[in-house]
Formats: structure tokens, sequence, C-alpha cells
């Protein structure tokens, strides 16, 4: 059985993200809690996809597509925005522990971080939307 490419893309980016998270350096609280979810999240896009994918082949080209839309939408938000505050939470620790004479500094170091992941998660949310969604209606 051949998959279609968003199924190829969709594993890809799952590995990845399953890679990062499990390289990430948590506290043991917190750890294997986020494994579990990362895991499961990334589960659920990749079962999400394929079922849409076999609906897709025997429906209508536009029957069901708001749903397809906001499950692609609510699964970036369960992938990538707790990736992102837990990336921002370990460097602000980074740079707080950091030898910086200036408190001042640090915090517009961090500021200047949160904003360019901020950005970096808004631009991301528009590739992945057109990624999986296309330029659909």
């Amino acid at each position: 059985m051949l998959f279609p490419l968003n199924i190829v893309v969709a594993v890809v980016i799952s590995a990845i993200h399953v890679l990062i998270s499990f390289g990430l350096k948590l506290p043991s609280k917190y750890k294997k809690k986020f494994r579990i979810y990362s895991v499961v999240v990334n589960l659920i896009f990749i079962v999400f996809l394929l079922g849409f994918s076999l609906f897709f082949k025997t429906s209508l080209p536009n029957q069901g597509i708001n749903i397809y839309f906001n499950g692609l939408s609510t699964l970036y938000f369960l992938l990538f925005i707790p990736l992102g505050a837990v990336l921002i939470l370990l460097f602000r620790k980074l740079i707080m522990n950091a030898d910086i004479y200036l408190v001042f500094l640090k915090y517009v170091i961090i500021i200047g971080a949160i904003v360019i992941f901020t950005g970096l998660i808004t631009i991301g949310y528009i590739l992945f939307i057109l990624t999986f969604y296309g330029f659909a209606p």
C-alpha cells in the first residue's frame, strides 16, 4: 500500500519531535510525563492523518474538510506549544545560571528569546497548515 506524501512527512516530523523530546534534559519529575505525552500526541497525529487520508479516498473532495483543518490546528498546538514552552524554560534556566554580570542583560536575552520563539511558533503554524492542509478553500 502506497501512503500519501503527507503521511511520510508526518512520520518524519513525529520522529524529529520525539527525538527532541527525549533529548531534553528535564528534571526527573517531568521527564517521563513529557516523553509519554510526546509519544501519545505523535501517535494521535499519525493516526489522524492516516484516518483522514483513507476518508478522503472514499468521500467527496470537500466533505469533512473543516474537521480536518480543526484537527490539524489542534494537533499543532498539542505538538509544538508544550515543546516550545519547555525549550523557553530550559533556555531561561541556562541564561539565569550563566555568568553574566548585568542582571538586566539576562532579562533582555530572555525576552528576546521569547519573542523569537513566539515568532517561530507562529511561522511554524502557517507552514504546518500549508504542508498538511495545502491551499484548500
